[in-house]
């Protein structure tokens, strides 16, 4: 089974206000991406090369809410919200999962590109467990081409850092799942407060995403 950063999550609000204040930092507008139907969420893309990709996600005005925009609704402005690891086998490290003493709840979704094509995807999200959202969710996109694959331009993700009071731990759980971080472009640390950071690179130079690693969850209602 192989586990490898798929993409990060900045959220917030308004998406027109994310595309905005991406394309301003980076220096390349974001691509369309579409509608979570039933998730109550929107986003758009940008290519971060190496099969990753930051997703630019908001509450979607033409839906009447959903698991994600519940999840989003406490935001008043934007942030670096939570980030997702890729695998090849979600039964395998579903199994790993609830191994470690985690519930792992699965969702199956989709959505329409601009262009019309259908991509599927299955999310698992660790439940039961300390570290808020300074743990990740997971992704298996199964037979679905990557979307980094039409992400194109010389944006690169540089490094995350993850910090939580119980980051410690949440290193060795990682470990123990089968992605162990500290060595490559994910830091694990431990700290007063949660916070994510991601470093990047773009035509405009270095620059960095912040936020307060609010998560993701699939259990909400509305």
């Amino acid at each position: 089974m192989d586990l490898a950063l798929d993409h990060l999550l900045y959220a917030g609000p308004d998406l027109e206000r994310l595309e905005r204040e991406v394309a301003r930092v980076a220096g390349v507008p974001p691509a369309p991406g579409g509608r979570h139907d039933g998730m109550g969420t929107h986003n758009a893309l940008v290519g971060l090369g190496h099969e990753a990709y930051l997703e630019l996600i908001a509450p979607d005005p033409e839906q009447d809410g959903g698991p994600f925009a519940t999840s989003l609704a406490g935001l008043k402005a934007t942030e670096l919200h939570a980030w997702c690891v890729r695998t090849d086998d979600l039964d395998a490290l579903a199994a790993r999962v609830e191994a470690s003493g985690l519930g792992a709840t699965r969702r199956a979704m989709s959505r329409a590109t601009p262009d019309g094509e259908e991509l599927h995807w299955e999310l698992l999200v660790p439940s039961g467990h300390p570290w808020a959202g300074a743990a990740p969710f997971f992704i298996a996109w199964g037979e679905t081409p990557h979307p980094s694959r039409r992400l194109t331009g010389p944006v690169r993700l540089r490094g995350l850092d993850v910090v939580h009071p119980a980051g410690n731990e949440l290193s060795a759980w990682l470990a123990d799942v089968g992605l162990p971080v500290g060595e490559g472009a994910i830091r694990v640390a431990s700290g007063k407060s949660r916070a994510l950071r991601a470093e990047l690179t773009g035509p405009r130079g270095p620059f960095a995403l912040r936020g307060g690693a609010g998560g993701v969850r699939l259990d909400a209602d509305g």
